[in-house]
């Protein structure tokens, strides 16, 4: 027979089987298979999950990534009123 567990029904909490929390009336007794059931799996579910989470694609080669840019600098446009206007009181 396999390990007994005990599981809390409120928070689903599993403990190691004690007799004391056994009695308890919040308390259900499970087997090892239904307190873990990660630890039965078969290879055939396995592969299953494995397919399902990572479904299987052939590898993209690798390009590289080109971050160069060709931006030219935007010339700084003043208005040459405004220019004129700003300047008056300057010395030349």
């Amino acid at each position: 027979m396999s390990k007994q567990y005990i599981r809390v029904k409120n928070d689903g909490f599993i403990y190691d089987y004690s007799d004391r929390l056994a009695a308890h009336p919040d308390c259900e007794v499970i087997s090892e298979q239904e307190a873990y059931p990660e630890r039965f799996i078969t290879p055939f579910i396995s592969e299953r999950i494995n397919e399902v989470v990572q479904p299987k694609r052939g590898r993209k080669p690798s390009k590289g990534l080109d971050l160069a840019t060709d931006i030219p600098d935007e010339p700084v446009y003043t208005d040459p009123e405004l220019a004129a206007e700003a300047a008056k009181g300057w010395p030349e």
